[in-house]
């Protein structure tokens, strides 16, 4: 039986799907999408993304040894499943950035610097660039389930959802309810005759804004076609993702499947310190790792299974990046935990990879080593990997010219399919 929810569901796919020139738009650089995972704290990447176990100057776990799936080395561990589950599925679609430098030890400037190559703290950051490039097509660029944001002058392409469902009591207008002076609202029928009132004021301005007030008369049409869309929304899907990644990746499929949104910004983050691990690094790392693999694996089972509005899978024109601000040193404290440390890595899942590989590397004193940005390959001289050249190569895959935001670096084409 179609329910309600179905019928909005299937009803805002097709109005995505042609506002979209032609049947249907074959994947491109130009229509990646973008789910940035973002593990606030510090990860320890020696538990599972990077393999020195030869370096005696770095201290690995007992009972981890060295695994490989296709052309990735990585770290396993009897208590981490979900990282040999995921290495064994999704290997030929993943690379493992090792050695990437960020410049800091502070948690705030590591942060800008991992999302926006700056320290600045007013520069957008990548998913927002991303999302910002036509943005009409998205009634929400970039929505934030979770962790850091950085919109800079590109705060209209942003929408942080909220934990306890703000965005959602705002499209209902269920927020009124929650002020200490709660104010009424207008009637079913005359919300409708006011958005009638609007769309029609729309379509007027379109007919004679030119010059300086096209800009504003286009914004003003964008505005009123969006706020129907959202409206429409609240019946077809959730926009409140839980504390989980498992359970983010659920609202951000559905975001992606109907088209309303180009990046998210999920959260890898549970407990109160998070990965910032300076006593008991090892269990507590432990933990967090495997909880990030199972969510990763549940959010790849989405992708794969689940149409995109361009036509093909999610999995064929999404881009996963997992991240984390700073590393963590190669020794354990006084306190059997780790201290932050400038150098960490990354991982990279999906369309427009050529995948199934590790670049980068640390040295004898867990440093990172140079990397050519042509072929990807470890050099003995050159720069070393770098938040920025991280940012450089998601611009280019979405089709974004680097050198507009970030310059002295060359995006990592090595790895671009």
């Amino acid at each position: 039986m179609l329910t309600r929810r179905d019928f909005f569901r299937a009803s805002a796919a097709a109005a995505t799907c042609a506002a979209l020139p032609g049947k249907a738009r074959a994947a491109s650089a130009a229509d990646t999408s973008f789910l940035f995972v973002f593990a606030q704290g510090g990860w320890d990447p020696t538990r599972v993304l990077a393999t020195p176990f030869s370096n005696r100057n770095v201290a690995m776990e007992d009972a981890a040894e060295r695994a490989t799936a296709g052309g990735i080395s990585y770290v396993s561990h009897p208590d981490r499943p979900s990282v040999d589950s995921f290495f064994g599925a999704y290997h030929d679609r993943a690379v493992v950035m090792n050695g990437l430098m960020v410049r800091s030890i502070a948690h705030e400037i590591c942060t800008m610097i991992a999302m926006t190559g700056t320290t600045g703290g007013t520069t957008a950051d990548w998913p927002a660039i991303i999302a910002s490039r036509d943005a009409g097509r998205y009634v929400l660029p970039h929505v934030v389930l979770g962790g850091p944001s950085f919109p800079g002058d590109l705060g209209a392409q942003v929408s942080r959802t909220g934990g306890s469902g703000q965005l959602e009591a705002l499209i209902s207008g269920q927020s009124r309810d929650w002020s200490d002076m709660p104010g009424g609202g207008p009637s079913r029928p005359a919300e409708q005759i006011l958005d009638r009132y609007l769309a029609r004021r729309a379509a007027a301005r379109a007919t004679w804004g030119k010059g300086r007030d096209a800009r504003l008369t286009a914004d003003f049409s964008s505005a009123v076609d969006h706020l129907r869309q959202l409206k429409d929304l609240q019946y077809v899907m959730d926009f409140t993702g839980g504390a989980d990644l498992a359970s983010q990746a659920e609202v951000a499929c559905d975001a992606l499947e109907l088209g309303i949104t180009r990046c998210l910004t999920l959260s890898a983050t549970s407990g109160a310190l998070g990965w910032d691990t300076h006593a008991n690094n090892d269990a507590d790392q432990s933990l967090l790792w495997e909880d990030l693999f199972y969510g990763l694996n549940q959010l790849l089972i989405r992708l794969d299974n689940t149409a995109a509005p361009g036509g093909g899978t999610l999995a064929d024109s999404t881009v996963v990046v997992v991240l984390s601000e700073m590393g963590r040193t190669p020794n354990l404290n006084s306190f059997n935990g780790k201290d932050h440390w400038p150098y960490t890595s990354a991982l990279l899942i999906g369309a427009g990879l050529t995948g199934d590989r590790v670049i980068g590397d640390f040295d004898a004193g867990y440093y990172g080593k140079p990397v050519d940005p042509g072929s990807a390959e470890v050099v003995e001289e050159g720069p070393v990997l770098s938040a920025e050249s991280l940012g450089a190569t998601l611009l280019a895959m979405a089709d974004i010219d680097p050198a507009e935001y970030v310059s002295g670096v060359e995006p990592l084409v090595g790895i671009l399919g």
